[in-house]
């Protein structure tokens, strides 16, 4: 395939158009009692269900899909929505071969139907990264990194936290083009108001399909800035929702190929981040937030928490101490051992990043 033809990527880099309010929708449920369900909530709404030959499934006109839909997601089970087949056709059409790759299930068309303000708020690049510094633990008036964290815009400027952008995506199949947006805003951003020192990026694994060739557009976007490749970290995130570690290390691996750094975030947080802590060797690592709460008063966590301190010591890792909220948690860190510290106790996120004043 020629270069030019895969400029593109088609999963990352395009999105789907908003959904179309009118049409009709075919429901294809697992079992009869679930089909009569869905038949009686649509009588319910005020809609004239059809049922298909054979009885194994239904048609109907909506007018306002994304309202209407919203019925059968409060009257069915998450499992029945998993299961059910649904396909959404413009007015006066009837399926055909050629719609048979847009079926879905009914629980991603629900999610899809009320995904129209992410698809605007990324097609309209209303998206944006604030900055959390990272203290040296040593001394912890130091700034000496920052991490990127994710944040929308509304049409008047007001900021949408990340959670309902990150579940808008998930359910309705858009974590490959926000997460994609992410990442490349997070390198604008540190290159407009330019950041100094390490610069961690969060990514989720889930959202790369191909990494030699999903993440060219991610590093065209660092290319086209006055940022040193070294200056970034990508910072691995639901990493206890990893399946494919081969998968994993090749995206590790496109990164330090560009000259990039890695971080393991929430170790600690399950078996499987310490699992793969030895197949990825990362270049940091970070203790679960959860783990670092209140760790100076509960003696399970301190355990934890200690261990993994000195086994991240043992085999040379630098550490980040994430969460920390109280100056008790500060002081417990900073003793047993963590490299770098970030908290709201020491400073929140802010549009722009602090004057970096340490080193690594």
């Amino acid at each position: 395939m020629s270069t030019e033809s895969r400029s593109v990527c088609p999963r990352c880099e395009r999105l789907p158009d908003a959904p179309r309010e009118s049409g009709r929708l075919w429901l294809w449920p697992p079992l009869g009692h679930t089909l009569g369900k869905l038949r009686n909530a649509l009588e319910a709404a005020g809609l004239a269900p059809e049922m298909l030959e054979g009885g194994q499934g239904l048609c109907v006109a909506l007018e306002r899909r994304s309202e209407q839909v919203e019925t059968l997601a409060a009257d069915l089970s998450r499992q029945e929505l998993s299961d059910t087949r649904a396909l959404f056709v413009p007015p006066g059409q009837e399926p055909g071969l050629e719609d048979y790759g847009r079926v879905t299930s009914l629980a991603q068309f629900v999610a899809y139907s009320g995904s129209g303000w992410l698809i605007e708020l990324l097609g309209e690049g209303r998206l944006t990264v604030h900055f959390q510094p990272m203290f040296s633990a040593a001394d912890p008036t130091e700034v000496v990194a920052h991490e990127s964290l994710m944040r929308g815009l509304d049409r008047e400027g007001g900021i949408i936290s990340p959670g309902p952008m990150l579940g808008a995506a998930r359910d309705a199949d858009l974590l490959f083009q926000l997460d994609l947006a992410a990442r490349r805003a997070a390198i604008q951003e540190a290159s407009r108001h330019g950041a100094g020192g390490r610069v961690f990026i969060n990514f989720s694994p889930a959202s790369i399909y191909d990494p030699e060739y999903c993440l060219r557009t991610t590093m065209a976007a660092l290319e086209e800035t006055d940022l040193r490749p070294e200056q970034l970290v990508f910072e691995i995130i639901e990493s206890d929702q990893i399946n494919d570690v081969s998968k994993l290390r090749r995206i590790v691996d496109t990164y330090r190929a560009h000259g990039c750094g890695v971080a393991l975030d929430d170790i600690g947080s399950g078996y499987s981040s310490l699992n793969i802590l030895h197949q990825l060797q990362p270049d940091f690592i970070k203790l679960d937030m959860e783990l670092v709460r209140d760790v100076d008063s509960t003696p399970y966590k301190a355990a934890i928490a200690r261990k993994l301190l000195e086994l991240a010591t043992e085999i040379g890792v630098p550490t980040i101490a994430e969460g920390v909220e109280t100056a008790a948690e500060l002081d417990w860190v900073r003793e047993h051992g963590a490299t770098l510290i970030q908290g709201f106790y020491l400073a929140r996120p802010a549009p722009e990043p602090r004057t970096v004043t340490g080193g690594l």
